[in-house]
């Protein structure tokens, strides 16, 4: 097995956010929240029977802007379009750089009527939907813990045990362009007495406390927050 992709920027973790939201809408027991939480998912639109992509196209202003070169001026109310000069040090650029996008930070938190001295982080609220604040959103683990909880969807809720298990490796191991698996994953199991084979109880109870965080992602995701106040471990 190859080594699981690293997620380096914030439109991956939108992109589980949206697939935490279409399962979401596959269970029944979290109907009740996402009533509740409809004004607030609103301005996404249509979740369900859409690619990831294609909703993308439509509705990534949502979630403010990210660096990139561009070719005419944003309107964009929480981005600055700047120009930096080529011909100088990348060290002055980044330290002017510093003192003018915090500047204009604090701007933008007087124009929405928060006091800058009194939050936590300037960049806080600035786009419509901001993932769980003080919350440590460990990409590599929630996106493992997302395909396989998908995966036990998938299967109807099944029981978690060797067979459960063996459908996961299977899943993985089927893809045509990345054959990685979580690294609990990837001990092979071994034989029992009466020669069937057997994953390690370490190995199944991981996969439970990640079942169990998935449906606690998905409950916070129902209820407008992701990815909710708990540790990802």
């Amino acid at each position: 097995m190859i080594t699981q992709p690293v997620l380096k920027s914030r439109k991956p973790l939108i992109l589980m956010w949206f697939r935490f939201l279409q399962l979401c809408h596959r269970d029944h027991d979290l109907q009740g929240n996402l009533r509740q939480a409809e004004d607030y998912y609103r301005e996404w639109g249509k979740v369900t029977d859409v690619s990831f992509d294609e909703w993308w196209r439509d509705h990534k202003g949502l979630f403010g802007g990210y660096v990139r070169e561009v070719s005419r001026v944003s309107s964009h109310p929480s981005e600055l379009t700047i120009s930096i000069p080529l011909n100088q040090p990348v060290s002055q650029s980044l330290k002017e750089l510093k003192i003018l996008i915090e500047g204009r930070q604090r701007d933008r938190l007087l124009e929405m009527g928060q006091d800058p001295s009194k939050v936590k982080s300037l960049n806080v609220g600035f786009s419509n939907y901001e993932f769980t604040s003080g919350t440590e959103i460990r990409g590599k683990v929630l996106y493992e813990i997302l395909l396989i909880y998908t995966i036990w969807m998938d299967n109807g809720k099944p029981p978690v045990n060797t067979d459960f298990i063996m459908k996961v490796l299977e899943w993985f191991s089927s893809r045509p362009r990345s054959r990685w698996a979580p690294f609990i994953l990837q001990m092979e199991p071994t034989t029992d007495r009466r020669g069937n084979l057997r994953f390690d109880e370490n190995q199944v109870r991981q996969i439970r406390r990640y079942l169990k965080k998935g449906q606690e992602v998905c409950i916070s995701v129902s209820k407008g927050e992701f990815p909710g106040r708990f540790k990802l471990r």
